[in-house]
């Protein structure tokens, strides 16, 4: 017998078109720390955090408060969020910072770290791409409940014994803790930067060609606008030149890379669309207040 398929009946609610925004969720790292000095003046990266701390004793300093980072609690921070840490009562350094900590083992003693007065920190950076990474700045603090303590429990379990290559079974804790954390934000903090489907075509497109050409004529096009009309709307839309806005992006990308990949400094540059080394440098050190290398070796993966 042959079998047929059927046409839906009209009052079937699947065949109504839905329309859902899609988001890329990029994993950075997720690590698992002892630390014994935690201390800067300012941390501020354009990609999420989400801390987790096993025993008391770290605190974050945002606008002018103080956050302990508690058993009980887990934190996110959003993307560009300017704040300070310590451990104990340790001292903020007025310059620089002062940072002793390792990857957490199967074979160091717990109980010898606490006695050293170690915090036991878990850390994951990610992106979810444009345009839900240009949120508003802040540091949310959530109670840990049973079902976040679960998914804490499988990634610390997994990085206590492999640090470098994940499990189908612990990305999806992640990628879960992830999800859970970020739909428990205020739904005021997902307003987009513009509603303009020209603009957030192009903030797309630059997102997606960050290594490219992205002059304002190339930009332009994407938007299906004449050059200087575009730069106008652009320009009231966004708050900055659509040039400005290049230059964050490609800085932007090029302090996750010095962060979290292994490529040499020419790497980076030739990555996030600039001419040159040098003329990245000088670039960077503009916008960051530290060189490249510097930044590398104060950040870069460990």
């Amino acid at each position: 017998m042959k079998a047929h398929l059927k046409e839906p009946s009209k009052g079937d609610p699947s065949d109504v078109l839905q329309m859902f925004p899609s988001y890329n969720l990029q994993l950075h790292c997720c690590r698992y720390w002892w630390l014994q000095h935690w201390e800067f003046k300012e941390l501020s990266f354009p990609y999420w955090r989400i801390y987790h701390n096993s025993y008391n004793g770290a605190v974050i300093l945002y606008d002018n408060k103080e956050y302990a980072l508690t058993p009980d609690k887990i934190v996110i921070i959003a993307p560009n969020t300017s704040y300070s840490s310590r451990l104990h009562d340790h001292k903020i350094p007025d310059t620089g910072y002062a940072l002793k900590g390792g990857r957490i083992t199967s074979s160091l003693s717990e109980k010898q770290l606490i006695t050293d007065q170690c915090i036991l920190h878990l850390f994951i950076h990610f992106n979810i791409g444009m345009p839900y990474d240009n949120v508003s700045p802040g540091i949310f603090i959530y109670e840990l409940t049973d079902h976040l303590k679960e998914k804490l429990l499988i990634i610390k379990r997994h990085l206590n014994y492999e640090h470098t290559r994940f499990s189908f079974y612990s990305s999806l804790a992640i990628r879960s803790l992830i999800n859970d954390l970020l739909s428990d934000l205020p739904e005021k903090n997902w307003n987009l930067i513009t509603k303009n489907h020209r603009i957030l075509e192009v903030l797309s497109y630059v997102e997606n060609n960050i290594e490219n050409e992205l002059n304002n004529t190339i930009l332009a096009e994407q938007a299906r606008l004449a050059t200087n009309a575009f730069t106008r709307l652009f320009t009231e839309e966004i708050g900055i030149s659509p040039q400005k806005y290049v230059k964050k992006k490609r800085i932007d990308q090029a302090c996750i890379l010095l962060h979290h990949s292994n490529m040499s400094i020419d790497e980076v540059a030739i990555k996030t669309g600039f001419a040159d080394r040098y003329h990245f440098s000088r670039i960077f050190k503009q916008m960051v207040d530290l060189s490249p290398a510097k930044y590398k070796k104060l950040f870069g993966m460990k």
